[in-house]
């Protein structure tokens, strides 16, 4: 009786109405629904919400607190609209989106769009960037307009960029002011009194002036072109026969060029032609997506992969839209990674991962063995990290003097000895030295050195301790900083450098050969060798380097030492082979790669004398770990 009575009444009610109304039950949601014509005949849906729903336009029912809460619920995005929001109260913890709805206090500039418009993201202090500057207004294109002219509801920029949310996000309007949806201020009464007065015509807005919505056609006005609303994101300008053209003019023909704002891209092309109402491209106006921007590095490269291709790729552009899948390859044979899993373009314009590859390090090309006494000539990349220093010439001479040797251990980082830089007591200006790499004979300008790189110096670096013969060359290791970084290619590669003790105990054991090169003197006697020479040399523990050098040289094995060498004559270093490296050899799944493990510093009968029967000491790199990676 009580479903027969509820029924029958509402009935009774249909009959009276002057409009046809059908009762409809929801089965899914258990809500009822009802189907109505309207004055001019068309059928509006209409929900019966429940006590803690809001209605939408459309009759759709969304929680009660989804109006105006920077989230659009409704699908005709009734919920988030100027009209409803605009005189919305916020709490004070609260932060008021552009166009009235109050989200989080923390939505500003924490990367995460929580309004509707966008406007918790695209206030100025996001980006660390103000477009007014001395009482003007920078435009996107860079034109200027006088600052009070910005965000007053008149488009005063040829691109529109001064009357967007970008620009008037911050805005805050007098009481007596409207404020439009974007934020501009303008007169009050604006609202509603039939003359647009907000650039986006939210002060005349049918929903705010109670005024039927009405629809026009997206169709060429008399054989013209009607000039699109700015894309989301972005702007657009006309070509130079239209300049000043704005959105809703009609002309017969324009090109429109489209740009996005920061961290968007075009999608499809950036330039669109229309002639007598016809434009250039059947899927409308180009939109802007976020872009995930690609920096090119030097030590990858980037292939892009075709959607719905197993190996299908594309050289990549500097930046790519959001679902771009880039596969990144290492720059062989100077560069390589064990890790170089795919890259993707995430929804917030960012890559879900950045792949660089490491400097291949250590690695020589040729066989080969030997040094200056008795040494072997080196190889065109076998001691590619190997580094001749010169001294700059003086007044009356043209010639660059080789002096020691150096280490690269970065492109533009080199490691040495103190002492080829310290004279009577004080450190020498880097304005004096040159440094060059790929060499395989001493003259500064050979012509067969044909993979030569050369740089002056921005500074040398000594340690604090370091005070040369004085201090018994105590610290004996200058850092070089070029001016020219070297490239890396297949004869120039940085030796490896691992300042952890991983791996010492074992490339450091009694008779391990390590590998020098250098161009010192060929003997006691002998002139600097015109070639460079390399030899391996075998480990000595410091016990046995105390056992076989004389006691006058003992004081020189410092804590900071270790010994390497031979003492019955089979090679040994000479002058001019100071500050070149003593590197040992690791393999890791099957690559052998050196490690710098010493710098030359001096031999029982000093540092500018020969002597093939004794051993070399050398500063250890471990031992000065905090002083080498200031400067990596």
């Amino acid at each position: 009786m009580v479903v027969f009575f509820i029924v029958f009444i509402g009935l009774a009610i249909s009959s009276a109405a002057g409009p046809a109304v059908r009762n409809l039950a929801s089965i899914s949601t258990g809500r009822n629904w009802t189907e109505a014509t309207d004055s001019h005949g068309r059928f509006k849906r209409q929900a019966q919400c429940g006590l803690y729903e809001w209605q939408c336009a459309d009759g759709t029912c969304i929680p009660i607190d989804g109006e105006c809460d920077g989230k659009v619920d409704c699908p005709d995005k009734s919920d988030e609209t100027h009209a409803r929001c605009r005189n919305k109260k916020c709490q004070t913890n609260w932060f008021r989106c552009t166009y009235g709805a109050c989200v989080d206090g923390n939505a500003p500039c924490n990367n995460v769009v929580e309004c509707a418009d966008q406007s918790d993201e695209l206030l100025a202090r996001c980006h660390n960037q103000t477009r007014l500057d001395k009482n003007q207004f920078r435009c996107l294109n860079e034109d200027t307009i006088p600052a009070e002219f910005f965000c007053d509801g008149v488009l005063d920029c040829l691109d529109g960029s001064d009357e967007t949310v970008r620009a008037c996000a911050d805005q805050t309007c007098r009481g007596h002011l409207f404020q439009c949806a974007y934020g501009a201020c303008v007169d009050q009464g604006a609202e509603c009194n039939g003359s647009n007065e907000c650039a986006d015509g939210s002060d005349e807005a049918p929903e705010l002036c109670n005024k039927p919505t009405i629809i026009k056609p997206n169709r060429p006005v008399s054989g013209k072109c009607v000039l699109p609303p700015y894309p989301e994101h972005g702007t657009y300008t006309t070509g130079s026969n239209t300049p000043g053209a704005k959105p809703g003019q009609a002309l017969p023909y324009v090109q429109l060029n489209v740009s996005c704002d920061e961290g968007y891209g075009v999608v499809g092309d950036s330039v669109v032609f229309c002639q007598d109402g016809k434009f250039s491209t059947k899927t409308g106006l180009p939109q802007c997506v976020p872009f995930c921007k690609l920096d090119p590095h030097i030590s990858v490269h980037y292939q892009c992969k075709l959607s719905g291709q197993y190996n299908g790729r594309r050289p990549c552009n500097s930046a790519e839209p959001v679902g771009t899948v880039v596969i990144p390859e290492c720059n062989f044979p100077n560069y390589f990674s064990n890790d170089l899993r795919y890259m993707r373009c995430e929804s917030d314009g960012q890559w879900n991962r950045i792949v660089r590859c490491r400097p291949e390090c250590g690695r020589v090309t040729p066989a080969g063995g030997g040094l200056v006494i008795n040494g072997t000539t080196a190889k065109r990349g076998e001691v590619p990290w190997h580094v001749a220093v010169y001294r700059k010439p003086t007044r009356g001479s043209k010639l660059y003097e080789l002096i020691c040797g150096g280490s690269l251990v970065s492109n533009s980082v080199v490691i040495s000895a103190g002492h080829c830089f310290w004279s009577i007591g004080m450190p020498l200006a880097a304005s004096e030295y040159s440094v060059a790499t790929a060499k395989l004979f001493s003259d500064w300008d050979h012509p067969e050195d044909k993979d030569a790189q050369k740089s002056e110096l921005i500074s040398i670096e000594l340690p604090d301790h370091f005070k040369g013969a004085s201090a018994n060359f105590q610290s004996d290791l200058a850092i070089l900083i070029l001016e020219t970084p070297f490239k890396y290619q297949t004869y120039v590669r940085p030796v490896c450098l691992s300042l952890r003790s991983d791996g010492i105990d074992q490339q450091l054991e009694t008779g391990a050969l390590g590998k020098v090169a250098g161009f010192g003197l060929t003997g006691e006697n002998g002139p600097n060798s015109p070639v460079l020479k390399v030899v391996d040399l075998p480990y000595v523990p410091v016990k046995e380097c105390y056992r076989i050098t004389p006691l006058t040289f003992t004081e020189n094995i410092t804590g900071d030492k270790i010994c390497a060498g031979y003492s019955n004559g089979t090679a040994a270093l000479c002058r001019g082979d100071s500050g070149g490296g003593l590197a040992f050899p690791e393999t890791d799944l099957g690559t052998t790669r050196y490690y710098l493990r010493g710098v030359v510093s001096t031999a029982p009968t000093g540092p500018d004398m020969c002597n093939r029967y004794t051993v070399i000491t050398f500063t250890q790199i471990r031992k000065h770990e905090d002083f080498i990676n200031q400067f990596l």
